[in-house]
């Protein structure tokens, strides 16, 4: 049984404050949320020698929808368009893939073969074109 409230379930920002202050926490939080082109998280910003071009970002773990011989589905292709049309600017890392048969943490994730290899570029350029259709 869940003893937490859903993120999802908090939708305002007095919720979000009521919510804190039920954990005792003091958390500082504005009580309007920014949005468009001139919030904070649209912002860029520098890190190591590069610009990234907003705030966002998304860590993409494993999706468990490769096939049984670990290349990238047709599922796989969406969600990582999907990452690049989102409109975040830093996709953080990749997928999870494993680097030997028997070394996968399911039976469907990602695995680098030489077999593989294209499948897991084309998964790469799905994400890049998408991205630069999302400016």
């Amino acid at each position: 049984m869940r003893t937490y409230p859903p993120i999802g379930g908090i939708r305002t920002v007095a919720d979000f404050k009521s919510h804190l202050a039920s954990l005792q926490l003091s958390i500082p939080c504005d009580d309007e949320l920014q949005t468009g082109p001139d919030s904070p998280l649209a912002a860029s910003i520098d890190f190591n020698g590069k610009k990234i071009g907003n705030r966002f970002c998304i860590h993409p773990m494993e999706g468990w929808d490769g096939t049984a011989d670990g290349k990238p589905t047709e599922a796989t292709i969406r969600r990582w368009r999907n990452f690049g049309l989102s409109g975040a600017k830093l996709i953080w890392g990749g997928e999870a893939v494993a680097v030997r048969h028997d070394g996968r943490a399911n039976p469907n994730q990602l695995l680098m073969s030489e077999q593989n290899k294209r499948g897991l570029a084309d998964l790469r350029d799905a994400l890049l074109y998408s991205a630069s259709r999302s400016l």
